[in-house]
């Protein structure tokens, strides 16, 4: 457990990112009350079920860890339920569009008068004070307006194979959560706190921005710049049988990957562009092409030049559902 006190959490998000952030706090010490309503619950439930009848695996994946009420909220007999849990909880998380809980007489304002160092987070698409905050929104929709998909691709834009957006306004979540838990156990006090997900995303592209100074003029097209496949020492290349990413960009690993393959009048070569047509890369990637991926893991996999395989999810997601719980939080020990 991370926690010194067990904090009980009032749950009342959907769906993927809120649900994700409240499972990593249950799974590293937290008591999760997850309220869904009477009708169909989480929509998550219905998503993609492997059999007909059954929740779907992920909702159980991320749910079963908390305990589950449903009530209607608009019911007198749920609502003092609902109260009794708020007087008693250290947080409540939320993610209804905004006014939502307002309108319900369950807003934060409220609720605080009933326990006040009560700790309020809502996680949202988007910020209160977006253009877009009043909008439905998905993954896709804040990995366009965060940066992501545009940054993505060469050729043309692509949409990754994972559930960024979500992830990361999960992730954020969590990290919120235990900061406001932790000023509560120092404090005393509680809080309110909004998370938008296209602005966490959004934070990664202006960090990853920085990269390129603050003059726009600088700032490459997509697929081009130096952490995006723009150089040689730094890029996605193509085997036999899949793929290798090679991401020598200090002057060190790139000298030790030259030596390795016999290449060292590439040494020079670190931050070519890697484009068609362009010499070092097109010899770097028919080096590759020839090989298949467990050959070049056993040529370089030693050689300390940053060299890994691209994995794909089968190769990823274990058989055992308790070391698929171990997976999701094996970031940290």
């Amino acid at each position: 457990m991370f926690f010194v006190n067990q904090p009980l959490i009032v749950d009342l998000t959907r769906l993927l990112p809120g649900p994700y952030g409240t499972f990593l706090l249950a799974q590293f010490g937290a008591r999760v009350v997850k309220i869904e309503d009477k009708g169909k619950g989480d929509y998550l439930k219905s998503l993609f079920p492997e059999r007909e009848g059954e929740d779907a695996y992920i909702y159980h994946l991320l749910n079963s860890c908390k305990e589950i009420r449903y009530l209607d909220l608009k019911q007198a007999v749920d609502r003092e339920e609902f109260l009794q849990l708020v007087k008693e909880a250290d947080l409540l998380i939320e993610s209804f569009r905004p006014g939502v809980m307002e309108r319900l007489g369950l807003g934060y304002d409220f609720l605080q008068t009933l326990n006040p160092r009560l700790a309020y987070i809502t996680i949202g698409g988007y910020q209160p004070d977006s253009p877009w905050a009043k909008d439905a929104g998905h993954d896709l929709n804040y990995q366009a307006v965060g940066g992501i998909i545009g940054s993505t691709g060469k050729q043309e834009r692509a949409i990754p194979g994972l559930l960024l957006g979500d992830l990361a306004g999960g992730m954020a979540l969590f990290a919120v959560a235990a900061a406001a838990l932790y000023k509560q156990a120092v404090s005393g006090q509680g809080g309110r706190y909004t998370i938008g997900i296209a602005e966490v995303v959004q934070s990664w592209a202006n960090v990853t921005g920085a990269f390129y100074g603050q003059d726009k003029r600088r700032y490459p097209l997509p697929g081009q710049g130096v952490v995006a496949g723009g150089i040689v020492c730094y890029n996605l290349y193509r085997c036999l049988d899949g793929y290798v990413v090679l991401a020598a960009l200090e002057e060190k690993f790139w000298a030790n990957f030259c030596r390795a393959t016999g290449k060292e009048h590439w040494l020079s070569q670190q931050f070519a562009p890697a484009l068609p047509g362009q010499p070092v890369y097109e010899e770097v990637c028919q080096y590759f092409a020839q090989r298949r991926r467990e050959q070049i893991l056993a040529e370089l996999g030693d050689k300390d030049c940053c060299l890994s395989p691209v994995l794909e999810l089968k190769e990823l997601v274990p058989d055992s559902e308790t070391e698929h719980r171990e997976r999701i939080t094996g970031f940290v020990r």
